[in-house]
């Protein structure tokens, strides 16, 4: 990117606005249970941004995994986006045991991008985290992130790999289920260009810390990108930067179908609107080289990842018509998706082949990777996992401290 293009995506940058109502420490105190704190930004402080909606019951978990890393987090700003349930309480009880956490309040629910960038504008640390409620993350994540990011100073992110649990703490899967290197390695801009011809999906939020200054300067979070604003955010960052990759599995995403992206996938209104408001926003925000030929990959992924979620949280008998519609398909399609409804016991595999052959949303090669190395994460790495899980989730003591759960 030219100079020219970065002075532009600095002039993006978003002031604080007057939507939100404060309610901070006015000073950080020494922690009883070693979380490293400061009254100002330290080399390689992480600032932690959690944005809650109605998450009372599962925030405490978040926060107890986050100040169970080894390298601490300078600060946990929770931005809570008009709850109506007892979160405010649960939030400035964990305050008084923990002074790193810090609370900012919407007076109305603005939507999760926007509780994003308040947190962004407000966050001090060289490097920002953005954790969600219902996710957790890993012990050593903040450790090795911060070292892949001073090792290397272009890089504008880390992300490594993430276990999907259900929400009994079960292991259902891992992501990014395709891999931008075999290795730890960064990725360059050049080389992120190469890999997106074939792959996609690399960096999943539940492990991405970002410079605080990168994002900053790309004006954060699309507000109006809804469950994809920080999917839209990474690869934007990667064909500008470049980011690093880490295998190591560092986070857990809980899934659960009342999700906003399980929601969004599951209406074929909302399914159009959203695909076509992201090839627009690929196109008048992407650098120039690849906006127009990633907007059509982009699209044909979309519709992909959205029919793949469709079947993953759909309840009941699938319904070939609706999917056809969420996804822009063909008549054809619509014919064979109703055929292939109708297959006992076969039809969500059946129908995601059929997906694969139409959409072509990835090569051949690496979706053959993918399953290989998923295969390979199961076997080798689910004890270690397992047990990892069960420290974040506080099933097994560990040195630091167990915050209380509401």
């Amino acid at each position: 990117m030219n100079a020219i293009d970065r002075k532009r995506l600095m002039q993006r940058r978003t002031s604080n606005d007057n939507r939100v109502n404060a309610c901070d420490l006015d000073q950080f105190v020494p922690n009883l249970q070693n979380a490293r704190l400061s009254s100002a930004p330290e080399i390689s402080s992480v600032s932690v941004v959690i944005p809650n909606f109605n998450h009372g019951r599962l925030i405490p978990r978040a926060i107890a995994a986050l100040l169970r890393q080894v390298r601490a987090p300078l600060e946990i700003i929770v931005v809570d986006d008009g709850s109506s349930d007892d979160s405010i309480a649960v939030i400035e009880r964990l305050r008084r045991q923990s002074p790193s956490i810090r609370l900012i309040r919407h007076a109305t629910n603005l939507g999760a991008p926007a509780a994003l960038n308040t947190g962004l504008r407000a966050a001090r640390g060289t490097f920002v985290y953005f954790a969600a409620a219902d996710d957790f993350c890993l012990p050593d994540l903040f450790t090795k992130a911060l070292a892949a990011l001073e090792a290397n100073p272009s890089a504008a992110f880390y992300c490594a790999n993430t276990v999907l649990v259900d929400p009994s703490g079960q292991i259902i899967g891992f992501r990014p289920f395709m891999w931008p290197a075999g290795k730890a390695a960064y990725i360059s801009p050049d080389a992120v260009r190469r890999e997106l011809a074939i792959s996609d999906n690399w960096a999943v939020g539940a492990t991405v810390v970002f410079r605080r200054q990168r994002l900053l300067a790309i004006g954060g979070f699309g507000e109006t990108l809804a469950s994809l604003c920080d999917g839209m955010v990474v690869r934007l960052l990667a064909l500008v930067d470049g980011f690093y990759f880490d295998p190591s599995i560092c986070a857990a995403w809980e899934v659960y179908p009342e999700s906003l992206s399980a929601r969004s996938a599951l209406s074929s209104s909302e399914s159009s609107r959203l695909a076509d408001k992201l090839v627009q926003h690929v196109k008048s925000a992407f650098p120039a080289d690849v906006r127009d030929k990633y907007a059509l990959l982009w699209s044909r992924r979309l519709r992909f990842n959205m029919g793949r979620l469709w079947l993953v949280f759909g309840k009941g008998v699938i319904d070939g018509d609706q999917l056809s519609a969420a996804l822009q398909l063909s008549a054809l399609d619509n014919r064979v998706l109703r055929l292939l409804a109708a297959l006992p016991g076969l039809s969500k595999l059946a129908i995601l082949a059929w997906l694969t052959v139409r959409l072509r949303p990835y090569g051949v090669r690496a979706i053959v990777k993918g399953w290989w190395r998923a295969r390979v994460l199961e076997r080798n790495e689910r004890r270690a996992v397992e047990r990892a899980i069960a420290i974040a989730r506080g099933a097994i003591d560990s040195p630091v401290m167990r915050l209380p759960r509401a």
